[in-house]
């Protein structure tokens, strides 16, 4: 769903810096490199909670899922001391943000439409921490999906094929008659061949993902190309 049916206003990093001015944290002082460490400190800690406390499918999902490990990211950085409240405000601010930081890609709705009007059981399979409904019910296009799956949580989320065999079986449709689409090799491409699926690279995102395709692989350049690849199958 990221990058692939959606675009972003502004990177990761910059969002971080915004979403923590909101609430009275200057990150002026560290460089991009920096907070990219502290948010690759934040990832590792959270992984490891999640697998070490055996967490379910959806997990972080409730805002104080998450307190702990930002807490962890700003202590990366040397900011200490950060209250509960605080780090409670931070998550309920990412969460503001996040519902306008994404948009759907121009060409992805008509798209979409068309699969639908064809005839294609349509499925999301997504690492999004939260139930992504919201998003897809606001650009128009959720009635069109007939299976929303989603989880970031390890051993669940993508490159593990999980996701992806629950949206098969709620599509009715055997996995090896599944194409899915996703614009990275490590964790779409990966994932839909471990749940048997022929995967499909969307390259507009990240271009430099195409020189890592394994054999299999369709790659298309953008989004209506899937009208006359689905055809092809």
């Amino acid at each position: 769903m990221h990058k692939t049916l959606t675009d972003v206003e502004e990177e990761f990093i910059s969002l971080t810096r915004q979403v923590a001015r909101t609430v009275g944290i200057d990150l002026t002082p560290f460089s991009d490199d920096e907070i990219l460490t502290a948010l690759e400190s934040f990832d590792d800690w959270f992984t490891c909670f999640q697998i070490e406390n055996d967490v379910d499918i959806h997990y972080g999902n409730e805002i104080e899922h998450w307190t702990e490990a930002n807490r962890v990211m700003f202590e990366a950085i040397g900011i200490t001391g950060l209250s509960d409240d605080i780090l409670i405000s931070v998550e309920k601010k990412w969460r503001e943000r996040l519902k306008t930081w994404e948009m759907l890609r121009p060409e992805a709705k008509s798209t979409i439409y068309e699969l639908h009007k064809r005839g294609y059981p349509l499925g999301v399979c997504t690492r999004r921490p939260d139930d992504p409904s919201y998003l897809l019910r606001e650009w128009g296009i959720l009635d069109k999906f007939s299976t929303v799956r989603w989880t970031s949580v390890p051993g669940y989320a993508k490159p593990y094929p999980y996701t992806l065999i629950l949206a098969a079986d709620d599509l009715g449709v055997n996995p090896q008659n599944c194409a899915f689409v996703g614009n990275s090799v490590d964790v779409d491409v990966v994932a839909a061949q471990r749940a048997g699926m022929t995967p499909v690279l969307a390259t507009w995102a990240y271009t430099e993902e195409v020189v890592e395709t394994p054999e299999g692989t369709y790659i298309i350049n953008k989004v209506s190309e899937l009208l006359d690849l689905l055809i092809e199958l």
